[in-house]
């Protein structure tokens, strides 16, 4: 607002991850300080023009047309360790003033950080220390979370770049739609409700599993997360008689999903088996899958007193129990020449 016919772009991995994020604060924040003007809003392109002609835009690096479209004065990636090398380097082409980008350290080698050795960056490493509107609840939940794993608390308490490589699943490989060849469909889904539920879709083919997110959302009531299934169940062209295994945890919602129409069946809950079953097949994730990708990443063994244990840290785990639970069921029913592959 303080410099006139600026053109501002605001940039994460994915559209509706920006929406639900930067986005929404965004004009939250333009109407709480009542200077939204409804006229000056294309939600079609989604933009905001200022009195000064200065425009704020907003889209997804998975939109290539935007990726190389027009020159902007700043640019600020939001999350911006979910974007390639190459990603940087088309946004960097076209950006004539600044970048900004703000991230977790969650990876233990990125680009990002070799773009903090060279001289004309600058490193602002703050932490939620630093944020004194935060509500005493959230700085309490951020302190103990150092009681869940040392390492988690080092990245999102303290900024600290990763030092663990005790990544749990390591070999998975991003797949292109259009190349897709399988013979079974089986989804994966783990309730949440201040965690994510996450539907993940699981074809298989021999040995291969692709995977993808159908759905990763929190706050979701049942009534909802029956409508959401069915239109993610349209989206991907799927018969309503899709087999679902699901946490049984939820008996209740497992019911109402039965009663309209779905076909759910409870998991195999036994973590290590599930773990050790996923990493029995070659793993493929689909390139738009996120949230999916993220927790691959982020999965890690637990470490008590430097010390491995068999025990996976219980954070960034909602898609990728989603992803156990198909592949141990598939593991565990499927024919394999001789007999069955494994009993129940």
């Amino acid at each position: 607002m303080q410099h006139n016919n600026k053109v501002i772009s605001i940039v994460r991995k994915s559209l509706p991850a920006l929406k639900k994020s930067v986005m929404r604060e965004f004009f939250q924040l333009l109407q709480t300080m009542k200077i939204y003007e409804p006229n000056r809003h294309r939600k079609v392109d989604n933009t905001y023009e200022f009195d000064n002609g200065t425009i704020i835009e907003f889209f997804s690096i998975d939109d290539a047309q935007k990726l190389r479209g027009t020159a902007r004065d700043i640019l600020w990636a939001n999350e911006a360790n979910e974007l390639t090398f190459e990603e940087f380097n088309q946004l960097n082409f076209r950006t004539t003033d600044k970048l900004l980008f703000d991230f977790n350290p969650s990876d233990s080698t990125h680009w990002l950080y070799d773009i903090l050795e060279r001289p004309n960056s600058t490193l602002i490493h703050s932490t939620y220390k630093d944020n004194p509107f935060l509500p005493k609840q959230m700085v309490q939940q951020i302190e103990e979370s150092i009681l869940v794993d040392q390492n988690y608390y080092n990245i999102y308490a303290l900024g600290l770049p990763s030092k663990s490589t005790h990544t749990i699943y390591t070999h998975q490989k991003p797949y292109i739609e259009e190349l897709l060849k399988y013979d079974e469909v089986i989804l994966g889904l783990d309730f949440g409700f201040k965690h994510p539920t996450a539907l993940v879709k699981c074809s298989f083919r021999e040995d291969i599993v692709y995977t993808k997110e159908m759905l990763y959302e929190s706050g979701l009531t049942t009534e909802e997360l029956i409508q959401e299934m069915k239109t993610a169940f349209k989206k991907e062209g799927l018969p309503m008689s899709t087999t679902i295994v699901a946490d049984y945890a939820r008996p209740e919602i497992i019911e109402e999903l039965n009663r309209n129409g779905f076909n759910v069946v409870n998991a195999i809950k036994n973590v290590i088996e599930g773990i050790d079953a996923v990493k029995s097949y070659q793993l493929y994730y689909h390139q738009d899958s996120m949230n999916l990708n993220r927790e691959f990443k982020n999965y890690k063994w637990k470490e008590v007193n430097e010390r491995l244990i068999d025990e996976p840290v219980k954070l960034f785990d909602d898609a990728l129990d989603a992803l156990r639970y198909a592949v141990l069921y598939h593991k565990k029913n499927r024919r394999a020449t001789g007999g069955w592959d494994f009993t129940s």
